[in-house]
């Protein structure tokens, strides 16, 4: 495996010279390299940086501030290795960390995985108690303190690892900051790949060094979740009320007072001089365990009133996230910019991380440019099963200037094509056509209940579409978004050709009330073709984003909601 390190830094040289540090006494025997992304930084690390060009495979890169998770992106974009590991510049690496990857993914093989963190010694009281709020299991840490509860674990990208394969195939972090994480991991799922706690790589995390940044930090956490919830609702959980009804019970414990009950304040009493007893005694030290209760009380307050806050805006106001949260959303760059700087590094090739061969010293110094990128034509993927109205959510797309693939219309002019005739005259004998024009109707009595003849037919069909749909997309691609509409979207494989995929769902009854009146057939018809597709469920799971088509006024919001996020 070629291992590339990917760390995003704002502002924090003397962080990463901490972490390169560590990675300098690295046990691990292979060659690695390292992506430094600073993300518009005012006060520069390249400097730092240039200090270890002789003792590791590095490249720096400067861009314009676009948020954590796109400098990521950009980083996993600009490396060769193909296995990528992710840090946040407040880590410290063990020197083992690496081993002990590579003894996981021998073990059992994921394309995600993520790691827990603990606290250094040398980290302040103060750093000491938020890392015991954040990994304890008495608080909402558990997971990141090493024990996996869940059958889906989320990693998180402060350690993470991530495939090259997964982060094409996902296109890598969202925008949103935080929450880019839990994004990241749902969607991958969706993609049919696995995540997995590795227990032992654990890091050294700094967090934040004062409670005004730690505060800010959870309540943006608590903020985050409900529209996390809102892009993926199989996914949300009963547990994510957790920190709010914390705050609730404490407000109605007040408030009992006045009902001369106190047995509501005395439970949060002894929670909290548990917390103080068990971080006490974790960190042999009674000054940590009164600041774990701080930490824990700004934990809960701070996320679950972040958390209600959201509910009320996103779920009751019905607010768009990003004119509801600006502060958690990062622009889509363009990185048209200066964006580029490679300072002295070791010279490294894919094949000499993977070869184990010596690598050899050069310096390189390339000056910022100004370049502009080739911005890629984002392709959405639009389906839903019969009768779900995602042919009237196409042209609703297209009444507002998207281009929009039809592919049940387009695939009817690719088969009047003389050669396609030709082929199918071939395939199904002369009297499929009269006078050179397809009989639809006899082709499709034909392959309805046969399937062999339905594999022969889109084996001629489908390339053609595919090779049309391909120039379709040069033709259109001065759009920034287009869309492809296909009933077969995920039977066929052309959901691949897609950077997103949404399904329109929609309630049984109305789907067979529209089919039958549309065309004047039975119930019994449309529950046969219903029964002979993908299950909303299936969809469900394998789409990116969900439009629930109870009402044709709910679901134009739905639409304009996930195509501003896009």
């Amino acid at each position: 495996m070629n291992f590339s390190i990917i760390i995003p830094v704002y502002n924090r040289p003397e962080e990463i010279k901490e972490l390169l540090d560590s990675l300098v006494s690295s046990s691990y025997s292979k060659p690695f390299e390292v992506v430094i992304v600073e993300d518009g930084s005012t006060i520069s690390s390249k400097e730092i940086v240039a200090q270890f060009a002789s003792k590791l495979t590095i490249s720096y890169y400067f861009k314009e501030n676009s948020g954590p998770g796109d400098s990521r992106n950009f980083g996993m974009k600009k490396a060769k290795g193909d296995y990528f590991i992710i840090f946040d510049s407040d880590c410290i690496i063990p020197s083992e960390y690496l081993t002990e990857v590579v003894k996981e993914l021998t073990n059992e093989f994921v394309d995600c995985f993520g790691g827990p963190d603990k606290a250094l010694p040398s980290f302040s009281n103060v750093q000491k108690a938020i890392n015991f709020a954040m990994t304890s299991f008495l608080t909402t840490g558990g997971i990141r303190g090493g024990s996996e509860k869940l059958n889906k674990f989320q990693p998180r990208s402060f350690n993470m690892g991530i495939s090259k394969k997964a982060f094409e195939a996902s296109q890598g972090f969202g925008v949103i900051h935080p929450g880019e994480d839990p994004d990241l991991s749902i969607r991958l799922w969706k993609l049919g790949f696995k995540t997995r706690l590795f227990s032992n790589a654990y890091v050294y995390h700094k967090r934040r060094i004062n409670w005004e940044k730690f505060s800010i930090q959870v309540s943006k956490f608590g903020k985050a979740r409900p529209i996390l919830n809102q892009w993926h609702p199989q996914y949300s959980k009963p547990t994510f009320w957790l920190p709010s009804l914390f705050v609730i019970g404490l407000f109605a414990s007040f408030l009992s007072l006045l009902l001369l009950f106190d047995w509501p304040l005395k439970i949060y009493f002894i929670y909290f001089v548990v917390i103080f007893v068990v971080s006490s005694i974790q960190n042999k030290n009674p000054l940590i365990g009164f600041y774990s209760m701080i930490a824990t009380w700004k934990q809960f307050t701070g996320y679950g009133m972040g958390f209600l806050e959201s509910y009320f805006k996103i779920n009751i106001l019905r607010k768009k996230p990003e004119v509801a949260f600006p502060e958690l959303f990062f622009k889509t760059p363009t990185h048209s910019d200066a964006i580029e700087s490679v300072i002295s590094t070791k010279s490294v090739t894919r094949e000499s991380i993977k070869t184990n061969e010596p690598i050899v010293k050069t310096t390189v110094e390339v000056p910022a440019t100004t370049k502009k990128a080739n911005v890629k034509t984002k392709i959405i993927g639009l389906t839903g099963g019969i009768g779900s109205g995602k042919t009237t959510i196409a042209n609703y797309i297209q009444s507002k200037g998207i281009p929009v693939y039809i592919s049940d219309t387009e695939a009817k002019k690719v088969m009047e094509q003389p050669e396609i005739i030709a082929k199918i005259n071939t395939t199904f004998n002369d009297d499929i056509t009269t006078n050179n024009v397809l009989d639809r109707q006899k082709l499709a009595n034909i392959v309805f209940n046969n399937p062999e003849k339905l594999k022969q037919l889109n084996a001629i069909v489908h390339p053609a579409v595919k090779i049309h749909f391909e120039n379709w997309v040069k033709q259109n691609q001065n759009h920034p978004v287009i869309v492809k509409e296909a009933a077969i979207l995920f039977e066929s494989g052309s959901y691949k050709d897609c950077d997103v995929v949404i399904s329109v769902i929609t309630p049984l009854e109305t789907r067979i009330e529209r089919v039958v009146k549309r065309d004047s057939t039975t119930r019994e018809k449309v529950l046969q073709r219903i029964n002979n597709q993908l299950s909303d469920e299936q969809r469900i799971e394998k789409s990116d984003y969900i439009i629930k088509n109870e009402s044709f006024e709910e679901a134009k919001k739905q639409t304009d909601q996930i195509l501003n996020l896009l």
